[in-house]
C-alpha cells in the first residue's frame, strides 16, 4: 500500500524535477495533490520506456512501512513501498501540470527525492509533528491552492477540443485575423537620423518634396525599395536605410487613420504620404491572402479554448471580493509627532492646515517663524485684554 504524501511536501522535489528537465513549454500552474492510482485522464503520461508493464515494479523504497503497518525495532528496514509503473505515473501526473513527457534523468531525480521526502514524513508523524496547529493550518492552505489549481487544469482539459462546428464558426465570424497583407514602406525622416534633438525647418521642407515626389512615382509602379534608397540620398543622410517589406506575422500595428488607408487599398496602389511619428511615410499594398482553416485550426482551438477557461474563471471569481481593515492593513506608524497646527490667528484668510507634519527646520508659508509673526491688527484687537 502507498501512503502518498500531501502536496506541501512535494514542493521540493517538483522544483528538482523541473530544473531536471528544460524541455518544458509552458510555465508552471501549480502542483497537484493526488492519491496515487491510475493516471489522471486527459494527462499524458511521463516517458517511460513501453517495454515495462504496468504493473511491473519500478520504484521499491525500503525502511518505509505502508499505511497502518508498524516498523519493528529488530528489522527497522524490513518495511518496503512499491510503486507500480502505473502508480508512479500516475503520481507524476499528479504534478505534471504541463503535460510535457519528462525524460528518464528527471524521473529518476523525482523517484530519489520522493523517498527521501516519505523518510522525513514518517519521522515527522512520529514526532507528532501532524497534530501541530501550524501544520493543520498549512495543510489546509495546502489544500485550497491545490484544489484551486486543479480547477484551472480541470477547465483547460475540460474545453481543450472545441468541435468542428465552433472551430468553422469561428474562423467565419474573424476572418479578418486571418488575412496576410504584404506592405511595403517609403520612409522619409522629418528630422536628420543623426541629430534628432535639432528640429531644422529646412529639413522638413526638403522631406515634404522628396515624400510628395517618391508618392507619385510609387503610385506609377517604381521600385519601393529603390526609392527608399534615393530618399536618404535626397536627403544627404549616409546611413543605411530602412527595410521596405514589413512583416507579415505578426503584422505591424499602424494608427487607426493609417490602417484605414491601407485597408481601402488594392494590390499595387499606394496610400497618400502619411504624417506619423516615424516620419513621413508611403504605403504600397502588394497582396493580400487568406489563411486556410486547416492552418489556422490550432490558433483557433487555442483561442476558443482559452476563452472559454476564462469565462469559466470569471463566472467563479466574478461575485467574490474582499474587504479589508484598513486599520490592519494600511497602519498608521505608531507614535509619531503629530503635526503642529498654528493658531487660527496666524493664518493667512482663507488658508487650511495639512495635517501632514512638517519636516524638521521648516518655516511656515510667508518665511517667517510664528513667534516672529505679528499678528494682524484685528487679532491684536480681539486678544487684547479690556
Amino acid at each position: 500500500m502507498i501512503r502518498p504524501l500531501p502536496t506541501v511536501f512535494l514542493c521540493a522535489i517538483v522544483a528538482n524535477l523541473a530544473w531536471a528537465q528544460p524541455q518544458a513549454t509552458q510555465p508552471s500552474a501549480a502542483q497537484n495533490n493526488q492519491t496515487v492510482g491510475s493516471a489522471p485522464a486527459g494527462v499524458k503520461p511521463p516517458n517511460i520506456g513501453e517495454q515495462v508493464a504496468s504493473d511491473t515494479a519500478v520504484v521499491t523504497v525500503h525502511g518505509i512501512c505502508p499505511s497502518g503497518q508498524a516498523q519493528t525495532a529488530a528489522k527497522p528496514d524490513a518495511c518496503t513501498v512499491v510503486f507500480t509503473r502505473e502508480q508512479f505515473e500516475a503520481m507524476v501526473s499528479s504534478i505534471n501540470v504541463t503535460n510535457q513527457k519528462y525524460t528518464p534523468p528527471a524521473l529518476r531525480v523525482f523517484a530519489t527525492d520522493y523517498a527521501t521526502l516519505m523518510a522525513l514524513a514518517e519521522a515527522g508523524e512520529k514526532e507528532g509533528v501532524d497534530k501541530d496547529p501550524r501544520f493543520q493550518e498549512l495543510m489546509r492552505m495546502a489544500r485550497t491552492r491545490s484544489l484551486a489549481e486543479s480547477y484551472r487544469r480541470f477547465l483547460q482539459e475540460k474545453y481543450a477540443n472545441p468541435s468542428t462546428e465552433e472551430i468553422e464558426q469561428y474562423y467565419k465570424q474573424n476572418i479578418g485575423k486571418f488575412e496576410q497583407v504584404y506592405i511595403q514602406r517609403i520612409q522619409v525622416p522629418r528630422v536628420n537620423p543623426k541629430r534628432p534633438q535639432e528640429k531644422r525647418p529646412e529639413f522638413e521642407t526638403k522631406a515634404r518634396e522628396v515624400a510628395a515626389d517618391l508618392r507619385e512615382r510609387a503610385a506609377k509602379g517604381e521600385d519601393i525599395t529603390s526609392l527608399q534608397v534615393e530618399a536618404y540620398n535626397s536627403l544627404g543622410l549616409a546611413i543605411q536605410p530602412p527595410q521596405t517589406d514589413l512583416p507579415v506575422n505578426p503584422r505591424p500595428t499602424f494608427l487607426p487613420n493609417v490602417e484605414q488607408d491601407i485597408k481601402n487599398l488594392k494590390p499595387g496602389e499606394v496610400t497618400k504620404v502619411e504624417f506619423e511619428p516615424s516620419g513621413l511615410n508611403i504605403y504600397k499594398l502588394r497582396n493580400r491572402s487568406t489563411i486556410s482553416l486547416d492552418v489556422a485550426r490550432p490558433e483557433i482551438v487555442r483561442q476558443i479554448s482559452q476563452s472559454k477557461v476564462d469565462a469559466a474563471l470569471k463566472a467563479a471569481t466574478g461575485g467574490v471580493h474582499s474587504d479589508l481593515n484598513e486599520q490592519y492593513f494600511n497602519p498608521r506608524p505608531t507614535g509619531a509627532p503629530q503635526p503642529a497646527r498654528l493658531p487660527a490667528r496666524m493664518l493667512p484668510p482663507g488658508a487650511v492646515q495639512s495635517n501632514r507634519p512638517a519636516p524638521t527646520g521648516a518655516v511656515p508659508a510667508g518665511g517667517a517663524t510664528p513667534a516672529a509673526t505679528p499678528a494682524s491688527p484685528a487679532a491684536q484687537k480681539t486678544a487684547t485684554p479690556k
